[in-house]
Order: C-alpha cells, then structure tokens, then sequence
C-alpha cells in the first residue's frame, strides 16, 4: 500500500513538471523590439507571454490611444503573427480582424512574435495617422517608438506588469519619460504597472541632442530630433524655461510630477497627414513639426507646449472612469471633452498673460479668434457633452471646437466663479479641490460630475453647465466680458486690404481645401462661386496638396496683383452627392480685412467690473498636489 502511494506521487509530480515545462508561468508581459535587426523598414516584437490558462485566448493593437479621438487600428501595421509552445512548435492562429488574432491550444502558448511596419511611410491604408501617435522606423538613425504602435494585450490581462527590452545601436539614444532599467549602451529596459502606462510613454531613439531643466521639484527634459540640425535642444529649452516657470508658479511652485519629457521630432519632408502638432502624455508630450529655422519654430512650438503641459492636471489628476478604464479595443467616450481640452487651453493662455508673456490685449486677440472660429466652423448650439460622447462618429467633425468653444466654457466658469467668491475662488481652485477629490487612481462618473462641481462650488455653476455645456444654449459671452469691462463687437471692418483666396479650412482626411462657410465671403470668393463643401484641387494650375500649400500662399501674397484671372478648379457634389470637377474664375481684387468679435478694453468700466477683471488677470498660484 505504502509502495504503490509512493509510486502514484511520483507519477503525479513527474506529470505536472512535465506539463509545468509546456507553459510559461510568467507573471507579467516581457517584450523585446529589436532596432539593430531592421529588415525592410520593419522591426521585429517578441513577447515572453504572461501564463495563460485558457485553451483559446485573443491578443489585441488598439483601435485608438487615449487624446487622439479617431479609430486608428494600429494592428493595420502588424504582419507575420506566430505563437510558439515551450518546445518552439508553432500554435494555431486566427487573425479575426485588423487588431486581433486568437491563438488555440494557449495553455500551451510562451511566447509570440511578429513584424510592425512604421506609420510615417504608410501612403496607402487608410485612415492616415496623426504623426504625433504614429512610429517611424529608419535603420541606424531615428525611431519614433509609440508603443500603442508595437505593443498589445490579451483579453482582461491589461493590469498586470509589462517589462519592455529595447535593443538598438549603441550611438542611438532613447528619450522619455520612463527610467530605463538596463546601463548597457545597447539595451534599455523598462517597466510599468500596466498597459495604459507602458503606452502612456513615447521613446524617440537617435543620436542624442537633450537639454535638462530643473522645474520647482521636477527635472523637464527635452529632446530633438532635427535631421539637418537647425533646431537644437538647448535652444527650446532656454524658450521653455520662462513658459515652465510661470506654470509652475500657476500651479502653485510645485509640479504634480517629478519628471516631464518634452521629445521633438522634425521631419525633413511633409509627413502624411498633412498636420503638425502634439499628442499629450501623463509625463510627456510628443512634438511633430516640419523642420524649420529655430525662431520660425520656437514661437509655435510654446504655445503647443503650454497646452501639452497643462495636461499633467487633465487627465492626469482628473478625468472620468471612461479614461481611468479606457477600452482599446471598444473605446467609450467621456462627457467632458471641454474639461480635458478646453480648460487644457484656457490655462495655456490664461497662464502666459498673467506671467506677462503676453499683453493682455494678447489675451483678448485670442479669445477673439477662438469665438469666431466656434461661431463659423461649428455647431454653436450642439450640446458639448453630446459632441464629446458622439466624436468618434457623428460628431466627429465638430471635435476642434474643444480648442475653442471648450476654452470659452472654461473661461466662463472662472469669470462667475470668481464673480460669485469676490475673487477668492477661480477655476484653478475648482481645478485643485476636483484633483484632491479624485486624483490619479479613481475617475469620477460622468453623469455626476456636474452635480460635483455644484456641491464644491455654488449652484449657480451648476445651472451654468446644465444650461451651457449640456444643453444646447450658445454661451453668454456678451454677459460675461460685460462683467469685466470689455466690449464685444460682432464684426469691425479695418482700413486694411489683402489678397484673399477666401474662406477656406484644411481637411486632414481628405488632404484638400475645403469651402465650410460661406457667410461670411469675401468679395473674391463669391465672385469664383465658391460652395459649402467645394474641395479645392488646383489654384491656376498649381495642385494643391500637403506638401505645397504652405509655400504656395507664402508667396501668394508678394506675385498677386489686382485684375489678375485667379483659376480654381474644385469638386463639387451635384445633389445626388455625385463629384464632379468644376472651373472657377474671377479677377483678383483686395479685400478689406474684416474682424469679427473683437474683444476692447472699456475705457469707461466702472469699479466694480474693474475688481473682476484684477481677480481675472492677476496671478493666483493655486497649489495642485
């Protein structure tokens, strides 16, 4: 009896090493990329998987990353996708669609690899991915590491550890935010707590040209990639040194995080989507521009960065549990798009006026812009929680207005706040005591954050959400500005003339010009017979395209003279919706500059309107923790 107990122990030991050496018991992701092995301007991704205990499991790309707002399928980029057991035998795969595929027999599965193309040379596939969020992949010189782009996740295992090791040339340099692990010159690793932060942090590989600032309690670094070398790092940084400081006396003289990465890359070419900007991080922003002269660049490259950095508050500090839990693979979306982007932008204004890096008359020119730009380009009385619920589809065309009607939003909500606590409570305090209720590990519930705000505020700010923000009333901007002693004017014609092709808007997805209002035409435009949604494809002759409609209007002004015959050619959609290409033609005039909704100072504001707008101008250094 003793002998034969003995003997089956033995046999059950021996069966479970045996079945023990058939799976992986790892504990968390383990990724390799290979950027010294580049083969046709791929590199190579091998996963040492996490243990799985299903005999069916689905590895997923996201469909889109958090701040980007458009489905991108990311798993467009991934070819070659095999599952190997312990002994290197190859597991069944089914790829189920653009960003997943499912591999059988997964109790079995180790490891996985597979090749992603770069985005920056993809011409093809659609939709075309903003470069900000997208990767480039260049042998030996620089690679744009987005880690959405590269990296992916099981079903519900994404809040479990991922370790990712970095291979690349010893002359290369990997900038972010992350700590790398590894003091090898030809390994980096590094590790996170999760999906979302492992792709929450971008790496720019290349020959390395950093600067390091130190910030209050933080240190900022800043990286550049500029291929012919007419931007350095040294010289954004000492423009950034002002903008830093004032946001940091803004937030208070302490920074909610003790290292922030500012990584440029500039592009020698026009990239394919046609745009330039940033794409914000937790503890990073990443930068996209045209390579251009350091002073050309540095002016726009500020006033990106005082929105980017803005963001280490929204969404960092305060965001709903859509962003806390956010679904790559079924996005939903939050409410409040007006608080992560609209007050984002309003601070980034708001914070260089009262540091005196702008005037305030400064202030008030880009106010102006942002309601003309709302009035005439977008929708003015949708709700703007509808919009942010409805920007991957229906409304996907009315998600700028985050950038202009959500600044205006928050704007409006200082201003009574501040009216309403007799300039002892402003929205930066509402921004502090959301963050204090929230922070970083818990997201509020959409449906309640308007009843939130009316408990830690007054009642008052509440209707003015419900009214405003959820409902469908355009903004009492007249109200407002009254209130601090400043003018609204609906529309003023200046002295001024310019040459004018019209009212026209860039449309990243169809890489056109297009006609969006015709309002407010000038004299040129109706005279051509410009329609609402005409799409401009050549201006006498010249095509019109992302690589040379900036040189093109830079030197239209200077060859342009009166009576000259002005050619457009467009396509235009009959009522059918059938495209037809259309000619147009007209004599070239000066057309008077016009302004519309030009914000002045009164001279005759009364006292009580001039207190107000001291509390609005005025520095407040609100502490966020």
């Amino acid at each position: 009896m003793y002998k034969k107990n003995f003997l089956a122990a033995i046999y059950i030991l021996f069966s479970l090493v045996s079945f023990g050496q058939n799976k992986n018991n790892l504990k968390e992701y383990r990724f390799t990329i290979d950027l010294i092995n580049v083969n046709k301007d791929r590199v190579k991704v091998e996963l040492k998987t996490p243990l799985v205990q299903k005999k069916i499991i689905t590895y997923h790309l996201p469909k889109i990353v958090p701040g980007t707002y458009a489905i991108y399928n990311f798993g467009r980029f991934v070819d070659q996708f095999r599952a190997f057991d312990k002994k290197g035998d190859t597991l069944m795969v089914t790829r189920n669609d653009e960003n997943s595929w499912t591999v059988s027999n997964a109790d079995k599965l180790v490891s996985i690899t597979y090749y992603v193309n770069d985005t920056y040379d993809d011409t093809l596939s659609k939709p075309l991915i903003f470069e900000p969020a997208g990767s480039d992949i260049l042998k030996d010189t620089v690679f744009v590491i987005n880690n959405h782009c590269f990296l992916g996740y099981f079903d519900n295992l994404k809040n479990i550890p991922y370790e990712l090791t970095i291979l690349h040339p010893s002359n290369l340099y990997g900038s972010t935010a992350l700590i790398d692990k590894d003091k090898s010159l030809k390994t980096d690793r590094f590790i996170t707590e999760s999906y979302n932060q492992m792709v929450d942090n971008p790496i720019l590989y290349d020959i390395p040209d950093t600067s390091s600032i130190k910030v209050g309690n933080s240190v900022v670094l800043i990286s550049v990639y500029s291929p012919n070398k007419l931007v350095k790092s040294e010289f954004l940084a000492k423009k950034l040194d002002t903008l830093l400081k004032a946001q940091t006396k803004y937030l208070g003289g302490k920074l909610p995080v003790n290292k922030y990465a500012f990584v440029i890359f500039l592009d020698n070419k026009t990239g394919n989507s046609g745009m330039e900007g940033a794409l914000e991080h937790s503890y990073s922003s990443f930068y996209y521009y045209g390579e251009r002269d350091s002073t050309q660049l540095s002016e726009i490259f500020v006033d990106n960065a005082a929105h980017e950095f803005f963001h280490i508050i929204t969404p960092l500090s305060i965001h709903s549990e859509e962003i806390q839990n956010f679904d790559f693979d079924d996005p939903k979306m939050s409410e409040h798009l007006w608080l992560y982007e609209g007050s984002t932008e309003y601070h980034a204004h708001m914070v260089q006026e009262k540091y005196g890096l702008i005037s305030p008359l400064q202030l008030l020119n880009s106010f102006s812009k942002m309601i003309t730009s709302s009035k005439t380009r977008f929708n003015d009385t949708l709700s703007f929680t509808a919009m942010s619920l409805g920007v991957l589809g229906k409304y996907k065309n009315q998600y700028e207005n985050v950038y202009q009607k959500g600044a205006l939003i928050a704007l409006c909500i200082d201003v009574k706040l501040l009216q309403l606590s007799n300039g002892k409570y402003g929205f930066m305090n509402l921004i502090r005591d959301l963050s204090m209720k929230y922070g970083t590990h818990r997201g509020f519930k959409d449906s309640e954050l308007f009843d939130e705000i009316g408990k830690i505020t007054y009642p008052e700010i509440k209707d003015f959400l419900k009214k405003y923000v959820s409902g469908s009333r355009a903004l009492p901007l007249d109200q407002i500005f009254n209130s601090l002693g400043i003018s609204l004017q609906p529309r003023v014609e200046t002295k001024d003339s310019i040459y004018s092709m019209g009212r026209l808007r860039y449309d990243p997805e169809k890489q056109r010009l297009v006609v969006t209002d015709i309002t407010n035409m000038n004299v040129f435009g109706k005279n051509l017979g410009y329609q609402i949604e005409d799409e401009i494809i050549s201006i006498n002759g010249i095509e019109m395209n992302p690589a040379n409609i900036g040189n093109f209007f830079r030197k239209f002004q200077s060859a342009t003279k009166i009576g000259d015959v002005i050619t457009v050619q467009v396509i235009r959609k009959d009522e059918n919706g059938a495209e037809k290409i259309v000619e147009l033609k007209a004599p070239m005039v000066k057309s008077p500059v016009i302004k519309y909704n030009v914000l002045q100072f009164s001279e005759s504001a009364l006292p009580l309107q001039l207190k107000l707008r001291d509390f609005w101008l005025k520095p407040n250094g609100i502490q966020i923790n």
